[in-house]
């Protein structure tokens, strides 16, 4: 009897010493994993490896530039467009004397001239934007007297004929820094066209011609010389 209780008294302890030694391994491994029940800091990078292999650090927003903010030719279409003109406070004041640099819209839209002027831009007519005094506005009023017909014919196809008439528009010039109207007059858009020696094929058409870069000139060079006020 002795020999079985003893027996089952040290089976019992290696029993419970097995079981002390697991609730042990596991209690440790726990505390590794879990960092004592803290949770693991969030890194200030993104984990997703880069080309390099090293953590790639999250970009900076690329700044967005409004409408507003650029400054540009196109800044001064506000006073065009609209029932009454919006004046640009940005823009330069006019001047005592000097050239009045100007920008003109046509129907609404920025007529870019020929030419640049050189970076100093001593033509008022292409001026840098934050030279800009005046701006001229040129609305469509109706058809003028007829310049010219064009009549194509070729072998295999149907005669066309395009014809050409003046423009008349109405020019409202304003100071550009407050809207102010400065004056306004009538003039012609361009007063001479010539026939082109191609066309496409297609039915007759009528074209009346918008103000070129001589007719403008013509109209506004003395706001832009400052001979008018």
């Amino acid at each position: 009897m002795t020999g079985r209780v003893q027996a089952r008294f040290w089976g019992g302890v290696v029993v419970l010493l097995a079981v002390a030694l697991l609730v042990g391994l596991l209690g440790r491994s726990s505390g590794e994993s879990g960092g004592g029940g803290t949770e693991a800091a969030v890194p200030d990078f993104s984990v997703e490896p880069g080309p390099s292999g090293q953590p790639v650090a999250p970009s900076s927003p690329v700044p967005v530039t409004t409408a507003e903010e650029r400054f540009d030719l196109f800044s001064f279409r506000g006073i065009c467009q609209g029932e009454a003109p919006r004046p640009v406070p940005r823009a330069a004041r006019v001047s005592a004397s000097g050239l009045h640099p100007l920008v003109v819209h046509v129907n609404g839209l920025l007529h870019q001239f020929s030419g640049s002027g050189g970076r100093d831009r001593v033509d008022p007519f292409t001026p840098l934007p934050e030279q800009v005094q005046l701006v001229a506005c040129a609305e469509y009023q109706g058809r003028g007297k007829l310049l010219k017909e064009c009549r194509y014919t070729a072998p295999d196809a149907a005669p066309r004929t395009i014809t050409h008439y003046e423009g008349r528009y109405r020019m409202r010039v304003y100071e550009a820094r407050t809207g102010r109207l400065i004056g306004t007059q009538g003039m012609a858009g361009q007063t001479s066209v010539s026939c082109t020696p191609f066309v496409k094929e297609g039915a007759d058409s009528v074209v009346t011609e918008a103000p070129d870069d001589a007719a403008l000139r013509a109209v506004l060079g003395p706001y832009a010389r400052g001979a008018r006020p």
